[in-house]
């Protein structure tokens, strides 16, 4: 792992189909007002709200590999850079394995770039574990 990139893994005993499933369909373990247009070339929208106010989220789906690998760019309105975000689902016995990587934070401003880490690590954490949930629930 690098200090300018987040990975997180995390194992499940839901089959990997099932987990592919569930992660295109963010309104299941994101939010409602997620839009995640899942080809490449389609749209990604996170509005989001803090002490500060509403925020918005936005990037471009990059590659999509059915069953395996979404990845798309990913910035906040007011960056002057941006992201990457991939997630890798692998079949591991009975259940899967994802892999998340959000990558592009050299390009960071440097004072805000070790806040900015810390608060999508711990964001990603968050998410993957309602991931997670959702599809253990999923059908």
């Amino acid at each position: 792992m690098s200090d300018v990139e987040i990975d997180l893994e995390v194992t499940c005993a839901v089959p990997s189909d099932r987990l592919w499933d569930v992660l295109l369909k963010p309104e299941l373990w994101w939010g409602e007002d997620i839009l995640l247009e899942a080809r490449p070339g389609g749209q990604f929208h996170e509005p989001w709200h803090d002490k500060e106010g509403q925020h918005h989220t936005r990037g471009r789906v990059m590659e999509v590999r059915r069953g395996s690998l979404l990845r798309l760019s990913w910035a906040d309105d007011d960056w002057t850079f941006r992201t990457e975000v991939q997630f890798l689902i692998d079949a591991a016995g009975n259940g899967s394995t994802l892999a998340l990587c959000h990558r592009g934070w050299q390009d960071a401003p440097p004072d805000h770039r070790a806040t900015l880490l810390d608060n999508h690590r711990k964001g990603w954490a968050y998410h993957l574990g309602n991931l997670l949930s959702a599809a253990e629930k999923a059908n």
